[in-house]
């Protein structure tokens, strides 16, 4: 069947990034803007002094709800997936909203707890949910918004990185992996690798104001959350900074380096391709990275450096191999795993 225009491409065919590429000619950028099309979330001027900065993010039943998840967790989830872009922006979130939409035949208390877990979240993080919108579907369907403010020149894009810089990240990658092969694949797991990955699947932490503290003395470059995998973002920040990155510390711990090794899975697409971890990854200019790594220890966020931007556009890890290149590869909404 042909489409509209006699194209007959379809849109699993195309994928999430190639489908962005292809609209973003009907994508306007308001005067003052900082954020770019392929920022996530979207600034609006309001004075010189202050930029609305805003996210939206979706959470379908039939590809995101996990075996095991609770709808308060599913709620949570997506307040986290909207808020994430937004603490990676360096924007000091103000509020949330949530579509919901349902089968007729939903459980009445089931929709209450999505709702409930959306809202507690950032209840517990001093964000008002201020309502939203619900409707009727085929599949259960959250969609969540962001609002928030920051300083137009405090706003972190992911353009900004330079070579020299060091590239640090907010957690080791993996767990997220290992949960998908424990819940879906029926891998078995050690009690404690259990716990975290489920957790890390489950209930996700983000740290709303770190990326804002980090931009109020200049020690951050360039900012973006890793939800779509560790090597989609490093080459998202490499392509949009016109540079190129390279890994000499794999930001994973052992029980998931063992946990790969026990069941013949690859360490590097374990943890480059996992998603769905909200760690944030950033670069930082050399000079300032004592100042990051003090206030990442006031704030007690876990702060790793693993790499350094460098010149030209390649994106490797420096292993005891020598060099591997990392693919550009991860969670697509439209063709799930690549």
């Amino acid at each position: 069947m042909q489409g509209y225009g006699g194209l007959s491409l379809k849109i699993g065919e195309m994928g999430e990034r190639e489908f962005l590429s292809k609209i973003s000619s009907f994508v306007d950028k308001p005067d003052g803007a900082i954020l770019g099309f392929d920022d996530d979330a979207s600034d609006i001027p309001l004075s010189k002094k202050n930029n609305l900065v805003i996210n939206v993010d979706t959470f379908v039943c039939k590809t995101d709800w996990l075996p095991g998840m609770t709808p308060p967790q599913v709620g949570r989830k997506t307040a986290v997936m909207a808020l994430s872009d937004l603490a990676a922006k360096g924007a000091k979130p103000l509020a949330t909203m949530l579509s919901l939409c349902v089968p007729n035949d939903y459980d009445v208390e089931d929709a209450s707890e999505l709702v409930r877990g959306f809202a507690h979240y950032g209840l517990k993080e001093g964000i008002p949910y201020l309502g939203g919108d619900i409707g009727m579907c085929e599949d259960v369907v959250l969609t969540g918004v962001a609002i928030g403010t920051a300083h137009p020149e405090r706003i972190v894009s992911r353009a900004g990185a330079r070579e020299g810089d060091v590239v640090v990240v907010t957690g080791n990658f993996g767990l997220t992996s290992v949960a998908f092969e424990i819940l879906i694949g029926g891998k078995k797991a050690g009690t404690d690798l259990h716990q975290d990955a489920l957790a890390a699947a489950y209930r996700p932490k983000i740290h709303p104001d770190f990326v804002a503290s980090l931009a109020e003395v200049g020690a951050v470059s360039a900012s973006m959350d890793s939800s779509d995998g560790l090597g989609v973002t490093l080459h998202t920040i490499a392509k949009m900074s016109k540079c190129g990155i390279t890994v000499d510390d794999f930001p994973v711990s052992q029980e998931v380096k063992a946990f790969c090794r026990a069941n013949n899975l690859g360490t590097l697409r374990t943890v480059m391709q996992g998603g769905e971890e909200f760690l944030l990854v950033l670069t930082i200019p050399s000079d300032k990275y004592d100042v990051a790594q003090g206030i990442a220890e006031k704030k007690m966020v876990f702060l790793r450096k693993i790499g350094r931007v460098t010149a030209g556009d390649e994106v490797v890890w420096e292993s005891d191999e020598g060099p591997i290149p990392i693919p550009f590869a991860g969670y697509d909404n439209f063709k799930e795993w690549e």
